[in-house]
């Protein structure tokens, strides 16, 4: 995510050379999913150990850090837009929001209905962490027909786009009072919750020890691999197409126009499954497979999947995700009037990354504090 958001004022070679330039499924996707898995793990299993009111208790825990961060952040890019305008010539582009309506954006974004550029993620997670207590409890009463229509309801009526109407309606009222602004966080709730709560329901079935992924070792799974590959294979160069104009920018424009990221629209969750299941086919049979090719892919996955570094930000994905936004931020203001040079860039590229690392070690410290000073706080009290 980093990368990809980095090197939109960067525009280095080295920047383009991840999956956001091949397919449909992007950070966003996977960064939602993986969230409700590791919610419905986490969260799921501490409603079966303990109950509902532990559980929940916990989660609204959890949305009060999640939500300082949002604060935090906004707190961060207000005061820096009033230095600016207060010490520089011009404020910049990034941070105009915080300038142009400073009282009324930033109360709107502290309640979560609007927020400047790539603030989307978090007041999205944290509607979807108010659900969740209500999701774990439908799956724990096994009412999973239930939970399923849900989810697909709520994308059906995202496809409607009623939502962006509302959104347009709502801006014009705040121009004729006299405040242009505008609303949103990009991510259609209903659209995206999909992921997150097929995630959640996967996550709960894990610490259930439910999960039943033997259907994954029949032998036609093995030519739907393939098939699914092939997809794969298709998508990647379908985007190359339509965002690289190759049949021409009527074409391209047609598709986009019928292609909505912020609603979820159909090309997103369809590509979102396909890679899901090459990934958990070759993460399960495909390492046994008899050939050989398949076999390497999938312990070249299996290690990037593992690798020690990716485990230990994923450890600290909310302390990480936050630098990010900040390190972003910091760039678009530097590299507003044009990207530095190719080798520049690439440098910035993997500072930014190292950057990141800084922020996972320093809050492991913290947390390894914290809880020497829970352990010793018994001793004293005994003392």
């Amino acid at each position: 995510m980093l990368v990809i958001h980095a090197n939109g004022p960067l525009n280095t070679v080295l920047g383009k050379l991840n999956h956001h330039y091949f397919g449909w499924v992007e950070d966003a996707q996977g960064f939602v999913f993986m969230s409700g898995l590791v919610i419905g793990l986490v969260y799921g299993g501490r409603y079966l150990s303990k109950n509902y009111h532990v559980m929940h208790k916990a989660i609204w825990a959890r949305i009060r850090t999640i939500y300082s961060h949002q604060i935090a952040l906004i707190l961060i890019f207000l005061l820096s837009a009033i230095a600016f305008k207060i010490f520089a010539v011009s404020v910049p582009t990034v941070l105009e929001p915080y300038t142009s309506q400073p009282l009324l954006f930033t109360t709107f974004a502290a309640l979560l209905v609007t927020g400047s550029k790539h603030m989307g993620i978090l007041p999205m997670y944290i509607f979807f962490m108010m659900a969740t207590p209500f999701a774990l409890k439908l799956i724990k009463q096994e009412r999973s027909a239930v939970y399923a229509t849900l989810i697909v309801a709520m994308w059906a009526i995202a496809q409607t786009r009623l939502s962006d109407q509302l959104v347009i309606i709502a801006e014009r009222m705040l121009v004729e009072a006299g405040h242009e602004i505008n609303l949103g966080i990009f991510f259609n709730i209903l659209g995206w919750q999909a992921l997150f709560f097929g995630g959640v329901w996967i996550g709960f079935q894990m610490a259930a020890k439910k999960l039943n992924t033997a259907f994954l070792m029949r032998s036609e799974m093995r030519i739907v691999f393939f098939i699914a590959f092939g997809l794969f294979i298709f998508f990647g160069i379908y985007d190359r197409i339509v965002f690289d104009q190759w049949l021409g920018l009527e074409f391209s424009q047609k598709i986009l126009s019928e292609t909505d990221r912020g609603n979820f629209s159909v090309i997103y969750p369809v590509t979102f499954i396909v890679d899901l299941f090459i990934v958990v086919w070759l993460l399960g049979p495909g390492a046994e497979d008899r050939n050989p090719w398949i076999r390497r892919l999938a312990q070249g996955l299996h290690r990037f999947v593992t690798f020690r570094p990716f485990v230990f930000l994923g450890q600290h994905s909310l302390q990480v995700f936050s630098a990010h936004i900040v390190i972003v931020y910091v760039l678009e203001i530097i590299y507003q009037d044009g990207p530095p040079s190719e080798l520049t860039g690439a440098m910035v590229i993997c500072t930014s990354l190292a950057l990141l690392f800084g922020v996972a070690w320093l809050h492991s410290l913290s947390v390894k504090r914290q809880k020497l000073l829970k352990a010793a706080r018994p001793n004293v009290e005994n003392a």
